[in-house]
């Protein structure tokens, strides 16, 4: 784990908490992170209507709000823009829309397949931010000694208007895109030099 960044942790949201980030690939002079714990708790979109990554609020929310919140200029700088592909789920024709460059963003079923091997290392356990924000935890299942969460994933379900996501047991679902309890796991690339 790496340290990069800041993020409200506490319940009472009035910290800055460093941010711990999973490497999960390298390249070059590059990293690819996901944080540790899932971070803040938004919807996938706000409206339930048939929508992609490329249109939904969360990315917006990603690349604005949390962007803004939780890198100082410096930090910015090491962030690299993605080019962040339009993942198909392999169980669904469903469109995934257009493929997106963005600073921040979140893993596709493919992507999380590849980077994390079984259900039980999908596992992931919310900041008690991201749960006074609404996020659902399950006390069935553990993720860093935590009770584990859903976190949202960017491809779509069956139809446009559910998101697939990860659920705290570790398999891969779905949900209404505008259900408010899942919680965010946001992924960035950086410069390591």
């Amino acid at each position: 784990y790496v340290e990069f960044g800041s993020y409200p942790q506490t319940a009472a949201g009035n910290d800055d908490t460093p941010i711990e980030w999973f490497v999960m690939k390298k390249e070059g002079e590059t990293a690819l992170l996901i944080s540790r714990y899932a971070l803040d708790c938004q919807p996938y979109n706000t409206e339930r209507e048939d929508i992609t990554w490329e249109q939904c609020t969360l990315r917006s929310w990603l690349n604005d709000e949390f962007y803004s919140r939780a890198f100082n200029a410096e930090e910015r700088k090491r962030i690299v823009k993605s080019y962040v592909s339009a993942d198909e789920t392999p169980w669904y024709s469903t469109d995934p829309g257009n493929p997106t460059k963005d600073n921040v963003f979140l893993l596709s079923v493919v992507e999380v397949e590849k980077y994390f091997k079984s259900d039980e290392a999908r596992r992931c356990a919310a900041t008690d931010y991201a749960i006074q924000s609404g996020a659902y935890e399950d006390n069935g299942f553990k993720a860093n000694d935590r009770w584990a969460c859903w976190w949202w994933l960017r491809s779509p379900g069956p139809l446009s208007c559910f998101s697939a996501g990860v659920c705290p047991d570790g398999s891969i679902d779905y949900d209404y895109i505008d259900n408010g309890n899942p919680a965010v796991r946001p992924c960035v690339r950086v410069r390591l030099f």
